[in-house]
């Protein structure tokens, strides 16, 4: 019966040998590495996105009590003598501005120096120094020509002024902090050097 038609290409593949029929075609041994390589990379991916939300994210006890306590730093505003009082004319008294330090204030070290443990060691020594809400957290997006002490308004100043005393930092700063805190500590070198 074969003998009726001439050879076509199946009668060629059949001469060759091999399977005859409905088969699929041998895969390569990497083609079923593929998959398990794509979810052990998106998995790794997904779980490092998850930890990076949560290392940022800042922690509350909702059971631990927080202790409130104030300082007063009081700065006293004094006018210069004029050369030539009038009689008529007595100067008043100035009144006294009073600011406290606030060390329940919310306060976040950030790291910007590239420096492993700054932001920890730097945590410590304000905790050392009285302060009782002190995160510590990685610096990002711009960052600032020297170490400074950032805080959020006017009522904080007197809490920024002994943030930056205990750690050594000259600059001040009133501005918007980065993370949701009253004050912040952006680090671009190590202040006790």
């Amino acid at each position: 019966m074969s003998d009726q038609y001439a050879p076509d290409e199946f009668d060629e593949i059949a001469a060759h040998g091999g399977p005859v029929g409905v088969h699929r075609a041998p895969r390569p041994w990497w083609s079923r590495l593929v998959a398990p390589v794509l979810v052990f990379l998106i998995a790794g991916a997904v779980a490092y996105l998850i930890a990076s939300y949560l290392w940022n994210q800042e922690v509350k006890d909702p059971e631990e009590p927080t202790p409130t306590i104030t300082e007063s730093v009081e700065e006293t505003v004094t006018p210069s003598p004029t050369a030539t009082p009038s009689p008529s004319v007595t100067p008043s008294p100035t009144p006294t501005e009073t600011q406290s330090v606030q060390f329940d204030a919310k306060i976040a070290v950030l790291n910007g120096a590239g420096i492993n443990g700054l932001a920890a060691e730097q945590q410590q020594v304000l905790e050392d120094a009285g302060f009782t809400k002190v995160t510590a957290a990685n610096l990002s997006g711009s960052k600032p020509d020297d170490n400074v002490v950032v805080y959020s308004n006017e009522e904080l100043k007197a809490t920024a002024q002994e943030v930056a005393k205990a750690l050594g930092i000259d600059d001040i700063s009133l501005d918007v902090p980065q993370q949701d805190v009253d004050v912040e500590v952006h680090l671009v070198s190590d202040p006790s050097k």
